[in-house]
């Protein structure tokens, strides 16, 4: 295709580019298509394919000049991209400047980022810490106790309650006189003395709720204030004393389960013996020490990967994912603030970056799948429902698309983790799994 391309604007990774195709390719793609249109059109008083050119260009001369557009804009961008070896990162943005004809070039203008070019950090130059575990007697035993703790049975008591009982309350949150309804529940579970993992105010909140409800009988009612951390996200709430008003609605002692058939029959472990479930316990927990210590190791690469390479972000890509997770937060019925914000976009920026290093990765080392390669992923998996995602794969190529990500992804991770260097590091297994 003749074409003449000129680069009228470079900004960071901001491409502007203004591209010529001649008037011979548009009339050659335009004769095509009117040829095209003439064999299948049927019009009225003329057999299929035998009306008169003009009768055609009268009555499809528009889309004929559409479909020679979108063909000559489309063929000659790839062809330019190429060329110039430029990998956008943004969806182009397209003006005409002249549409083209049989007497006149076609000429546009296309603008778009693209992504940034940097020397990769020599993998084998990174050096990661590799957990060396064995697991013990006593870590499988615990992990046993656990397994008993989630199987308790839970038989309703009428004495006070302790440490380690489950209640069920009602409680209602007031600042003065003034009752706010998303501080209030009704039908609350805990089991108190649980260890708390969360935000500062889920933390001070669930301790203070241990505190009141202890020693206490069921119908109880007990109220304590609570002053409400900086922190908390709603800033009509934050800082604020809230005063909280409790009703014990029952309470619940935990029986644990004995070590025998019945218990392993749950686990899906018939007619096993103590030494049986045992060793099956401890195999479980190899390969969630070997899947953690894994997620450990890429953890450290990626962050060696990003601290060690410096590149400018394409601000299309950027957008795109904190929008995405912006969505996400607000999904789980979460308001935005300051500070919020700003972690959601140092999450976004370094997930981006993480990407770019990615594709460049899998670039240089040849990383990629095939159609077949996601035919045999799924069939190899032990995913229950694979029958049914072979059968969406024919019609889905989102789906296909998904896969094809995660095979690339799986190449890359699995590439890191053997070329980097790895120093051995002695470690406990809660140390890793917890």
């Amino acid at each position: 295709m003749k074409k003449v391309v000129k680069i009228t604007k470079t900004d960071g990774l901001f491409r502007c580019l203004n591209i010529v195709v001649d008037k011979e390719d548009y009339s050659q793609k335009y004769n095509a298509s009117l040829a095209s249109y003439t064999n299948n059109s049927s019009i009225s008083g003329f057999r299929k394919g035998k009306a008169p050119k003009n009768v055609i260009i009268a009555k499809y001369g528009k889309n004929i000049h559409s479909d020679t557009l979108g063909f000559l804009i489309n063929r000659s961008l790839a062809e330019v991209l190429s060329e110039k070896d430029l990998h956008p990162a943004s969806p182009h943005q397209i003006s005409i400047v002249e549409e083209g004809s049989s007497k006149s070039d076609l000429q546009y203008n296309v603008e778009f980022e693209i992504y940034p070019e940097f020397k990769l950090k020599n993998i084998e130059e990174i050096t990661i810490d590799e957990p060396d575990v064995n697991i013990s007697n006593d870590d499988v035993m615990d992990v046993i106790a656990n397994i008993q703790k989630q199987h308790i049975k839970w038989e309703e008591k009428t004495d006070l309650s302790n440490e380690g009982d489950k209640i069920i309350i009602n409680y209602k949150a007031f600042i003065g006189s003034t009752p706010v309804t998303e501080l209030s529940r009704d039908d609350f579970v805990f089991i108190i003395g649980d260890e708390v993992k969360g935000d500062e105010s889920t933390v001070n909140l669930f301790n203070l709720f241990y505190k009141s409800c202890v020693k206490q009988k069921k119908d109880s009612e007990i109220s304590f204030d609570f002053k409400m951390p900086l922190s908390y996200p709603d800033k009509k709430i934050s800082g604020k004393n809230i005063t909280y008003k409790i009703k014990i609605k029952q309470i619940f002692l935990g029986v644990i389960p004995e070590l025998n058939q019945d218990l392993y029959t749950k686990l899906g472990l018939t007619n096993s013996s103590d030494d049986e479930f045992k060793q099956s316990v401890n195999e479980q927990m190899k390969i969630e020490l070997n899947n953690r210590i894994k997620q450990n190791m890429i953890a450290s690469i990626n962050d060696k990967l990003l601290s060690e390479m410096t590149f400018d972000t394409p601000k299309y890509l950027l957008d795109d994912e904190v929008k995405n997770i912006r969505k996400q937060y607000e999904g789980m019925m979460r308001e935005l603030d300051d500070k919020t914000t700003i972690e959601l976009n140092t999450i976004a920026l370094k997930r981006v970056r993480l990407n770019i290093i990615y594709r460049k990765i899998a670039e240089i080392n040849k990383i990629s799948a095939t159609n077949q390669d996601v035919l045999s992923y799924v069939s190899q998996s032990n995913d229950p429902n694979k029958s049914e995602i072979m059968s969406k794969l024919k019609e889905d190529n989102n789906l296909a698309n998904q896969i094809k990500h995660k095979i690339i992804e799986d190449g890359i991770i699995n590439l890191l983790i053997n070329k980097c260097r790895k120093s051995k590091v002695k470690m406990q297994f809660n140390e890793i799994v917890n």
